[in-house]
């Protein structure tokens, strides 16, 4: 109990004789937390927006005219492959009452084409964008397949822009960590470089190596942690804000983005977390390195 009294009393000398470098260090760690968090939840929302698109996208493929086919067969043979996610068949008849239906008031003009030209056909839905052309290229390949109808453009687009994304809120992810852990890391060598001396002493006279580390390694966590808590209210603050802006502006998309407060505030837990560890690994990694250079016999 004495010892953890002690550690908390050099914890708060610490924070109290740097407090300017410290506030220096929560304001910057704060910042690119909040960078961090606010890039995480664009990446999560853009991915349930393609995601949702992804989900939408379908392939038309139609057969041959042809009263022979076994439509069924061809239905299995389509629905075995694994680029399917689902997949409807529509008879010729189907067909035409639903082009009917879309038409409306002018649906008249289909009696002048005789015969209904529509034959059998399949929406066939994929699991993701990139699924699309593997399954166009495997429908044309079939001799039953006659043509195949789908939004290339689109899908293409849609699987770039979900790549690009990626990669992006990766590089952000990467750059905020590493400047947070240096910011954190010089903060505590500064704060063991101005002690070197006391620090010395105290090992000389029989100090353990962490009762010397512990102050400067919570110190850090506890910046670190102060940061991420900043960074969490801050993407509170704007957030859902953000997210009522749009839905009175862009009501279509408030089934896409995600509003639920229970997982934003978990969110900004994991975040308060994700920093409180980042700072003691850098605290403890910086502690560790001075205390193996000043205790090293010459």
């Amino acid at each position: 109990m004495t010892t953890i009294k002690y550690v908390l009393r050099d914890t708060w000398r610490l924070l109290v004789h740097h407090w300017v470098l410290g506030v220096l260090t929560l304001i910057t760690a704060g910042v690119m937390l909040w960078v961090l968090g606010v890039t995480t939840l664009f990446s999560l929302n853009l991915e349930n927006l393609l995601s949702r698109l992804e989900s939408e996208l379908a392939v038309q493929a139609y057969l041959v005219k042809d009263n022979t086919l076994d439509v069924e067969a061809i239905a299995n043979r389509i629905q075995s492959l694994e680029y399917v996610y689902s997949m409807k068949v529509y008879s010729p008849a189907d067909s035409l009452a639903k082009l009917q239906e879309k038409m409306g008031s002018q649906s008249r003009a289909l009696e002048m084409l005789g015969d209904n030209p529509i034959p059998w056909n399949f929406e066939i839905h994929v699991h993701s964008a990139g699924d699309v052309e593997p399954l166009v290229n495997a429908l044309k390949a079939m001799p039953e397949v006659d043509d195949v109808v789908y939004a290339g453009l689109v899908v293409r687009r849609i699987s770039a822009l979900s790549r690009i994304s990626s990669q992006v809120a990766l590089i952000m992810f990467v750059l905020a960590v590493i400047i947070t852990a240096l910011v954190v890391y010089n903060t505590i060598h500064i704060s063991l470089y101005s002690r070197r001396e006391e620090i010395g002493i105290m090992y000389l006279v029989g100090a353990t190596r962490s009762y010397i580390a512990s102050p400067f390694v919570l110190e850090g966590t506890m910046l670190a942690l102060f940061g991420a808590i900043v960074a969490g209210a801050g993407i509170i603050g704007a957030y859902f804000p953000g997210i009522e802006l749009i839905r009175e502006n862009m009501p279509l998309l408030s089934n896409i983005l995600l509003t639920d407060r229970r997982i934003i505030w978990r969110f900004c837990a994991l975040l308060a977390g994700f920093g409180a560890t980042l700072g003691w690994v850098c605290s403890y990694l910086v502690v560790a390195r001075f205390l193996n250079a000043i205790t090293r016999p010459e």
